[in-house]
């Protein structure tokens, strides 16, 4: 009977081991497949880091451009207001068109004109130019030869 209880307790022992083996087996089965489920939502997670950097990178070179660009837009827009406040000036008030129209002849292809050809291309009279060419020499935008009567630009002012 002793014998019986010992061999009953030692097959209630084995059957509660047996049952442990199987829990820890099932146990490492489930964390094996947890660990593997956490690598993978650790590299999503990475990924998804590393394209947030990556987007957070393009909307900052985005936000540079946008800013560059929309300063060149509010430059050209003042600089074209100026611009015509200048030619409204010059033309009508201060009656300047005869050193628009000289200054604007010797942007063109040729280095250096006369005083006649220039006279002729413009359509004022010798005289009004040459008090024009005086002008323009005086402010430092053109040099005058008088001998041979040759105006050449000293600076090109538009391209």
């Amino acid at each position: 009977m002793v014998d019986e209880k010992v061999q009953t307790a030692f097959k209630n022992i084995e059957d509660y081991i047996t049952q442990l083996e199987s829990k820890l087996k099932a146990n490492e089965e489930e964390l094996a497949t947890l660990k593997g489920a956490s690598k993978k939502l650790e590299n999503e997670r990475t990924s998804a880091a590393d394209r947030l950097k990556k987007m957070e990178q393009d909307m900052i070179e985005l936000s540079s451009v946008y800013e560059e660009l929309k300063g060149q837009k509010d430059v050209e827009i003042n600089l074209h207001e100026v611009m015509k406040l200048y030619v409204i000036l010059t033309e009508q008030v201060l009656d300047g068109s005869s050193h628009i129209k000289i200054l604007i002849l010797l942007h063109g292809a040729k280095l250096n004109m006369t005083k006649t050809e220039l006279s002729k291309a413009s359509g004022i009279q010798p005289a009004a130019t040459l008090r024009t060419i005086f002008d323009l020499r005086n402010n430092g935008l053109i040099s005058y030869d008088e001998n041979n009567e040759t105006v050449t630009l000293i600076q090109r002012l538009f391209n």
